[in-house]
């Protein structure tokens, strides 16, 4: 006799467990930053290889320069987007110490908002520096005591305010201490 075959009992296959979900730790996403066009305009004098500038934030971290101008007596304008509401310092050097204006040349320079100039010069020795905010608003404070009682609130308008100066302190003839 044969013996039919046995038929042995299957196992159903194991399911593994299904994992919790896991959320990503992706950190929030970093709002953007807002900045403002200033437009440097560096006027060389006889001497251009002379002159360099930067700019910094208020951490020390330099965000623009310029240098290597070849030209003498030609105009260079850079357009340099600034962080707003952030104290910034334009600083201009002239290597040899004579500044850019006006004994050998008629160098310059201005920063500008818009159409504003709210920082201008030319005669220094080695070096000249500038402090300034540029509001959120497209508003320009300047640190008077870097300025030669230069009065900016608004980029040419008087201070009314103390607040409206970065010393805090507004005195009664529309210049900020």
């Amino acid at each position: 006799p044969t013996v039919p075959p046995t038929v042995s009992p299957t196992v159903p296959p194991t399911v593994p467990p299904t994992p919790a979900p896991v959320t990503p730790t992706t950190p929030p996403p970093t709002p953007p930053v807002s900045c403002l066009t200033v437009k440097i305009d560096i006027l060389t004098d006889y001497f251009p290889t002379e002159t360099s500038w930067t700019i910094s934030d208020q951490e020390g971290n330099e965000v623009a320069s310029g240098s290597g101008y070849t030209e003498k007596q030609t105009n260079s304008i850079h357009d340099v987007c600034l962080e707003s509401n952030n104290v910034h310092t334009f600083s201009i050097s002239d290597t040899y110490g004579d500044g850019i204006c006006c004994g050998v040349g008629e160098g310059s320079y201005q920063l500008s908002l818009g159409e504003t100039t709210f920082i201008e010069g030319g005669v220094f020795g080695s070096s000249a520096g500038h402090t300034f905010l540029l509001s959120h608003l497209g508003k320009v404070l300047v640190d008077h005591s870097t300025c030669a009682g230069e009065v900016k609130k608004g980029a040419g308008d008087k201070c009314s305010e103390s607040q409206q100066c970065l010393s805090n302190m507004c005195e009664s003839d529309g210049k900020c201490a």
